[in-house]
């Protein structure tokens, strides 16, 4: 028998997964179709580890490994229409994990980096090519489907040619002919198995598909002014012919690899007159957060206020609402600045304080919400969070210059009801 991962690595793994997912507002990894949890799973923790282990070992040339069906859940998009998102149970997400890192081991060996960066350092690069080119003409596009359309054995492949030892290829390859998936909110006994594409939701998947678009990359690797971000691609032209002719051979290329562009998402447009890209509207040299994108931002904060005013309502104490109202508010702060200031940097890049200030007004009124409840006085909560602040200071930090949107940004959150 051939080891191919350690007790300890798999240990490693899943010890990151968890520490991923409670940094993420503190949430648990996602059950499978098994139900089993995190608290179970590590109540069991070393007889799981040793059966992770055991299965993974090679005999006779081969892992012995068994995938449980995914479990499909969707998700309904903000723009309407529906996402499919798949939940593998626990041990084979940690199995996923596993392999997702080798793959991105051998793909650096090559000089391929299949990291995806978050959407801020996109942004960043784009505001500072189109700095010299404020009349320049903007071609944006996605691609319909994207991780529904890749095909599963010729990226595999690309993985085999990267130096993907020969077992974990096999492994990754008996996965993809045989796994199968299950409805969430259907039959749980009604199986099916998808003949092309990558299901959503698992890490190996995001890796496979941005290794499989590092093609379209390639192509346009001398261009300067073309930028991807998963399926999101947006190339900056001189003018409109040169934008229409990169079009046709963004086309052709996508064509080639069985992927289409979307035609309704597909936009030629000059930059001044604004586009959004990534949750953000882009002007030469500032941007203002899309109001949607703003709404979504908040409503995690409605759950904690609700969490609050339970607290007050069910504790006559001051002293009991006191401390329920300032644990709110400690949270409201956390969560302004996210893990490692993940959220305040994404703040950071919005130009127009009226929007900062309005993101202020309704955090303010949630929290004023719970004081009122709690009949308790104002000044004993102060100061309160700032959005508007914290953004000032840490562009101070960073020594960005803050260059703010003339005009009053659009009312898009509703201060009023906030009880």
């Amino acid at each position: 028998m051939l080891e191919i991962f350690t007790k300890e690595q798999i240990a490693a793994v899943y010890q990151n997964l968890v520490r991923k997912k409670t940094a993420d507002r503190n949430k648990k990894l996602p059950i499978g179709i098994d139900g089993v949890s995190s608290e179970v799973f590590e109540r069991n923790f070393n007889f799981s580890l040793n059966e992770i282990y055991r299965k993974l070992l090679v005999q006779n040339g081969k892992i012995g490994y068994l995938f449980a069906p995914l479990l499909r859940i969707e998700k309904t998009k903000s723009k309407g229409g529906t996402r499919s998102l798949h939940i593998p149970r626990l041990r084979d997400q940690v199995v996923f994990r596993l392999l997702h890192n080798e793959i991105q081991k051998v793909s650096f060996a090559q000089g391929i980096d299949l990291r995806v960066k978050s959407p801020y350092s996109y942004i960043q690069s784009f505001d500072r090519y189109t700095q010299n080119f404020p009349n320049s003409v903007i071609l944006k596009t996605d691609i319909v489907q994207f991780y529904d359309t890749i095909p599963r054995e010729f990226v595999l492949n690309l993985c085999k040619k990267l130096g993907l030892r020969q077992e974990l290829y096999d492994f990754l390859k008996s996965w993809s002919e045989h796994f199968r998936i299950r409805h969430a909110n259907f039959d749980l006994q009604t199986e099916f198995h998808p003949s092309l594409g990558l299901p959503q939701g698992l890490s190996i998947s995001s890796l496979l598909a941005e290794l499989y678009a590092k093609q379209i990359d390639h192509v346009f690797s001398t261009d300067s002014g073309y930028f991807r971000y998963i399926d999101d691609i947006v190339i900056v032209c001189s003018d409109f012919e040169s934008a229409y002719q990169k079009l046709a051979n963004l086309k052709q290329v996508v064509e080639d690899l069985g992927l289409k562009l979307s035609s309704q998402k597909t936009e030629v447009l000059r930059l001044k007159n604004g586009f959004e890209w990534l949750g953000l509207i882009h002007f030469p040299g500032c941007r203002r957060i899309h109001s949607e994108k703003l709404i979504k931002s908040m409503k995690p904060l409605r759950g904690l206020q609700k969490a609050c005013l339970y607290k007050v309502t069910t504790n006559q104490s001051e002293l009991r609402q006191s401390e329920a109202i300032k644990d709110f508010i400690c949270q409201v702060d956390k969560y302004i600045c996210g893990s490692k200031k993940v959220r305040l940097k994404w703040y950071s890049l919005i130009e127009d304080e009226g929007q900062w200030r309005l993101m202020d007004k309704y955090i303010h009124g949630l929290i004023y919400s719970c004081i009122r409840k709690a009949n308790l006085d104002y000044d004993l909560f102060q100061p309160l969070p700032s959005i508007h602040s914290k953004i000032i200071s840490y562009r101070k930090v960073k020594g960005s210059p803050i260059m703010p949107i003339k005009g009053n940004a659009p009312s898009v959150l509703n201060t009023k009801n906030a009880d």
